[in-house]
This record gives C-alpha cells, sequence and structure tokens, in this order.
C-alpha cells in the first residue's frame, strides 16, 4: 500500500500544479494561490512517502524535506502578494530568502551523497556574475541588500546545477538525475520569476506558465529523489 503511494501522491501534485497554471494563466490569483499551495504540501508529501518507503538515508532525506518546507513557506509569502499587492515590495524578498535558505538545504543534502567537490564553486562565482550581468542588461531596479540576495540566489541554482553534474558523473543512478533536472528546472523557473518581478513586461501570461510549468516538475523531481534513491 505504502509503494502505491508515491504515484498516488505525484498524480494529486501534478493536477493541484496544473490548475494553479491554468487558474493563473486566466489571472485567478486567489484560486491559483490555493491550488499553488496544495501543490507544495504534495511535494513534502511525496518525500516523506518516500522515506517511509526506505529510510536507508535519513540524512538526505531530512535535508531535502527541510529545502521543501522552506519552499513551502516562500510559496505563502510570494502567494500573498497575489491577493495582497500593497505588500508586494515587503514579500518578494521575504520569500526569496525562505527560497535560498531552501537552496541551501539542498546543497547540503546533495553534497552528503559524495562529498563537495571545491571546484564547483566556480559554478557559484559565475552564477554571481550572471545574475548582475542579467540585473544590468534587463535594466532591473533592484539596488542594496536586495540584488545582493538575487546574485547569491543565482549563484547557488548554478552551483547546484554544478555540483549535481559531478555526482552524477560519478553515480547515474536515478534518484541522482531526478536531483539534477531538477535542478537545471529550478534554474529556467525562476529566471522567468525575475524577469516577471523586476521588469516591465507587459505580455506576463507566457512567463507566468513557462515559470510555473517548469517550477513544478523541480520539485516534484526533487521530492521522488528520495522515494527513488
Amino acid at each position: 500500500m505504502l509503494k502505491l503511494s508515491i504515484p498516488l501522491l505525484i498524480v494529486l501534485t501534478g493536477l493541484f500544479a496544473a490548475a494553479c497554471v491554468i487558474l493563473r494563466g486566466k489571472n485567478k490569483s486567489f484560486e491559483g494561490m490555493i491550488c499553488k499551495f496544495m501543490a507544495s504540501f504534495g511535494f513534502i508529501s511525496i518525500a516523506i512517502a518516500g522515506n517511509w518507503i526506505d529510510s536507508a538515508n535519513v540524512r538526505y532525506f531530512s535535508l531535502v524535506v527541510f529545502g521543501l518546507m522552506f519552499g513551502f513557506c516562500g510559496d505563502v509569502f510570494l502567494g500573498i502578494k497575489e491577493i495582497a499587492p500593497t505588500f508586494k515590495k515587503k514579500l518578494i524578498p521575504i520569500g526569496t530568502a525562505y527560497f535560498l535558505v531552501g537552496h541551501i538545504f539542498y546543497m547540503f543534502a546533495f553534497a552528503g551523497l559524495g562529498g563537495m567537490n571545491w571546484y564547483t564553486v566556480f559554478c557559484f562565482i559565475g552564477g554571481i556574475g550572471a545574475a548582475f550581468t542579467l540585473i544590468k542588461l534587463l535594466k532591473m531596479p533592484l539596488k542594496g541588500p536586495l540584488a545582493v540576495i538575487l546574485c547569491i540566489y543565482y549563484g547557488m541554482l548554478i552551483w547546484k546545477i554544478g555540483l549535481m553534474i559531478w555526482i552524477v558523473m560519478r553515480d547515474t543512478c536515478v534518484a541522482n538525475i531526478m536531483a539534477l533536472i531538477g535542478s537545471c528546472l529550478f534554474l529556467v523557473s525562476d529566471t522567468c520569476l525575475g524577469i516577471l518581478y523586476f521588469t516591465p513586461i507587459k505580455k506576463k501570461n507566457p512567463l507566468v506558465t513557462a515559470e510555473l510549468s517548469t517550477y513544478y516538475p523541480a520539485q516534484i523531481l526533487l521530492a521522488m529523489s528520495v522515494a527513488f534513491r
């Protein structure tokens, strides 16, 4: 019965995720926010169910769940701004900070799989440089602490990918490949999110769809990397 819970949770989470994408595309912010929260809860449930089935790697499970939980909190803060746009400027930095902490937990989880390859730190430095370049090229109105947080955040996303590439080269198991693909999708999702939040783009719906359509598979794959490890 427990093994059947994983596919069931994946389907339910996928349905809530799809509903969120559709509702947000129709500018139904409140309904979309509710579905987003349910999908975020689904990510955590998949990881917990996976650990019930096989608790061989408790350290990896614990760190990934902490990452998913901080991501859930980030979703809450970023979701509230959809129904309370007055607080948008305060909620975006808070939500971003929660996601950043979540990605740090993912990094610790990945490092525990095969140790930290310090050459991958160059990915972090390159990511900070890429974020700084994007901010300048797209003329994003970012200064001070928020600009620093976003540069570190982007560096962390690319560092995660570099570390997982190194791990997959050493161990090409299904769980590691899932974690790598999830990390890559996160980079695409958050790039779209940054453009949506900090550039005066008029046609937002295509970017919203692209952001959500990559964010949900990213989180589901990271949660499944616990279940399939």
